[in-house]
């Protein structure tokens, strides 16, 4: 049995126990668009209390209504009907109200092209006219645009998500609201703004999504955070472009103290230009950063001779009788740009050779 006749179940045995039960939001949406989709979000009018009597649940934001349904050996998020009191943050309801109505939990929702209902028999229901928006290929929000992202001003960048996934366009109260409204964005937190930002890079229509981005001058709102000239970007780019104007990455971002050394060390990179020794010396992670900032393919570091100095056809060993233990190191460094420079094989003779040679010059 499918994920999603799995689900259609689950709702079949909340309906015999006298719930009202469906499918909502992005599943519908992408099942509608014939996207295939596996991240089915349930909704009925039953308490987590009463959903828990009925299946094994796992607590997950009951304080917003939400469990966990484990059934057949599949997990699925379900909310009960709601409809949720003031927003004091920008970002999460003070409380939510259990309503018996689903029309209630619709309206607070985001766009209305995430308000599509599905039942047990897969008869799609429609209460907001969202099939028009979907049609017509729009993202508008449910209500007024303003208030949808005072109360919530994650869905401003949400609305770019959905852009780079679906190539749709913002209807133009929406198009306004976000314009006037994205300082409302400096109250969300970086985990969620970086979820955001990787969802708008992978999108089959991400350069639609950032150019729209960045004409709304959403990055205004962002420390350092410069106007890219491609839009084929995500959110490493953002930092190492960051890093190449400005010379640093605001503490915003909370980047560790290693990606920061990856993110120095690949910048370096970009400074020197891309050769085999300089990807070499700068090493795999920052050479991929560099390589994915260049929109170059990995394999200019994978078909690398060698990657590290182990790969070199001679050791430190080899080198007892002829360069000093202080000047080893530096002497296997030189012999791998040679190699990498293509001016001597990776031959132990030949390397050995070289070295005797590097040694009365050094």
């Amino acid at each position: 049995m499918d994920y999603l006749n799995i689900a259609l179940e689950i709702l079949g045995i909340l309906n015999n126990n006298n719930f009202d039960a469906y499918i909502v939001g992005g599943f519908v949406r992408d099942y509608l668009l014939d996207i295939k989709s596996n991240d089915i979000d349930l909704t009925s009018s039953a308490t987590p209390e009463e959903v828990s009597k009925i299946f094994k649940t796992i607590p997950s934001g009951i304080k917003y209504g939400t469990v966990l349904i484990d059934y057949k050996g599949h997990i699925f998020e379900h909310t009960t009907f709601r409809f949720d009191g003031k927003y004091s943050d920008n970002r999460h309801p003070m409380g939510v109200n259990y309503s018996k109505n689903v029309l209630d939990d619709l309206k607070r929702r985001d766009f209305t092209i995430n308000s599509f209902l599905m039942d047990k028999d897969k008869n799609i229901i429609d209460y907001l006219d969202a099939k028009k928006d979907l049609d017509n290929k729009i993202i508008k929000t449910i209500g007024n645009p303003t208030d949808r992202f005072k109360e919530d001003a994650l869905r401003i960048l949400r609305s770019f998500s959905f852009i780079s996934k679906l190539g749709f366009d913002l209807d133009i109260d929406t198009y306004l609201s976000i314009k006037n409204n994205k300082e409302l964005l400096k109250n969300v937190s970086i985990e969620r703004i970086r979820i955001e930002f990787d969802k708008i890079s992978k999108g089959s229509y991400r350069l639609k999504a950032w150019k729209l981005f960045f004409e709304l001058k959403i990055n205004e709102v962002f420390p350092n955070m410069v106007i890219f000239e491609d839009y084929d970007i995500s959110f490493r780019d953002i930092l190492i472009n960051s890093l190449l104007k400005n010379g640093q990455i605001s503490d915003f971002w909370q980047i560790s103290k290693q990606e920061l050394r990856y993110l120095d060390k690949c910048v370096n990179l970009l400074k020197k230009g891309i050769t085999d020794y300089n990807l070499f010396e700068a090493g795999y992670i920052p050479s991929m950063y560099a390589l994915e900032y260049l929109k170059m393919d990995n394999f200019i570091y994978e078909n690398l001779e060698i990657k590290s100095l182990k790969d070199l056809n001679i050791n430190g060993n080899d080198l007892i009788n002829i360069v000093s233990k202080e000047k080893r190191g530096e002497c296997l460094n030189y012999l791998a740009k040679m190699v990498l420079e293509k001016k001597i094989k990776n031959d132990n003779i030949l390397l050995l050779e070289e070295a005797k040679k590097w040694n009365t010059l050094a």
